[in-house]
């Protein structure tokens, strides 16, 4: 038998998979765009399955007996953001990842050059 903190272990997981689905559509279609049948653009869905996450998060925390209690860090966020700008500035150099100077495309757009 699974215990409660197992059991919240489990939908973080569910929902973190569920954040990526919906990301990866996102990256695919736009953050604006709307999936046929649907109500939310893709940005809204992100909100809503980040918030799912967060709720399973906290609620980890007030079954887990102390063993457990997620606090925002804004320092590991700013770390992370700084490793995350390094290897983007790494992709860009490689070509792979637009820069601000080209167009999805790759088309340079400096000095009106296309």
């Amino acid at each position: 038998m699974m215990t409660l903190s197992q059991y919240f272990l489990v939908k973080i997981a569910e929902e973190a998979a569920e954040v990526a689905q919906i990301a990866l559509k996102a990256a695919h279609f736009g953050l604006s765009e709307v999936q046929p049948g649907r109500d939310e653009s893709n940005a809204q869905r992100i909100y809503a399955e980040m918030n799912d996450l967060l709720a399973m998060v906290y609620e980890l925390g007030n079954v887990a007996n102390g063993e457990f209690d997620f606090i925002e860090d804004d320092s590991a966020q700013v770390n992370k953001m700084e490793k995350v700008a390094s290897y983007l500035g790494y992709s860009q150099s490689l070509g792979l990842v637009a820069t601000p100077s080209t167009d999805a495309s790759g088309a340079d757009k400096r000095n009106g050059n296309v």
